[in-house]
């Protein structure tokens, strides 16, 4: 069951999937004026969609092309005839199907392929606009949609927590903490996060990532100048390997954490 609730005047919509029997994950989907800021996983489907059909979207908004963000959109695209916005360096990826191993079809679903539109500076609505923060790290393509007047920003998946355990192949820490860094020069307050839903003391909770990333990267490179190997490092900070790390096959996995920060 999806549950909708409206926050001010943001419509939240909150979606649970199971984590191979090792608890749920929430995903959620935001509106504001028209503009629905990402579609939730496929798996999810069944469940969001009737939501969103019975509601007053006139574009979608991705904040970046994985699979639990834009899960819905072709099918939106399709049924409402509605536009969906991404940054550029997502248009490629997100007019073909993904491609996806095995447990992340399993937790996430499918993604169809569907033809975006690219991003400007903003996206202007009826009652404000939304500025588009370019914040990679996380994704290349990942952006943030800030509304500068109401101080409430949409955060994707560069929040999710204020502390990590495990990253992506392909993240960046040291990019992530850039944009953190660049969020934080915008005067917001609220935080809407994909995974985290509202966040109302934002910009705090975004200072605690930062303070986290950083401390956390003086520590490995500390580590690496005093001839560690990314091996050892990672565990001395992180002990055994997490069960994500044998789901995924090393997709998902804290060595990454270490690596993008030696890397960097």
């Amino acid at each position: 069951m999806v549950k909708v609730k409206d926050h001010r005047e943001v419509r939240t919509f909150r979606g649970k999937v199971s984590f191979f029997g090792m608890g749920t994950l929430k995903t959620f989907a935001f509106l504001w004026d028209g503009n629905l800021v990402d579609t939730g996983p496929g798996t999810l489907e069944r469940k969001f969609l009737p939501a969103f059909l019975d509601s007053p979207v006139r574009r979608v908004l991705l904040t970046h092309f994985h699979e639990d963000h834009s899960g819905n959109a072709a099918r939106l695209q399709m049924e409402m005839k509605v536009p969906v916005f991404a940054d550029p360096g997502a248009l490629d990826l997100l007019r073909r199907d993904a491609g996806l191993p095995f447990y992340r079809r399993y937790i996430w679903g499918k993604r169809r392929k569907l033809e975006p539109v690219p991003y400007g500076e903003a996206v202007d609505s009826e009652n404000g606009r939304l500025e588009v923060i370019k914040t990679p790290g996380h994704s290349q393509d990942h952006v943030c949609l800030l509304n500068r007047r109401e101080g409430f920003i949409f955060t994707g998946d560069l929040f999710v927590t204020p502390g990590i355990r495990a990253a992506m192949r392909g993240e960046s820490v040291p990019e992530i903490i850039r944009s953190l860094k660049r969020l934080l020069q915008e005067d917001f307050e609220t935080l809407y996060c994909a995974h985290a839903g509202v966040v109302e003391k934002g910009r705090e909770m975004v200072e605690k990532k930062l303070a986290y990333l950083e401390e956390l990267s003086e520590r490995v490179l500390g580590m690496h100048r005093q001839g560690l190997s990314s091996r050892e490092i990672n565990r001395k900070i992180f002990g055994k390997a997490q069960m994500l790390d044998y789901i995924s096959l090393g997709e998902w996995s804290s060595r990454h954490i270490i690596s993008s920060i030696i890397k960097g």
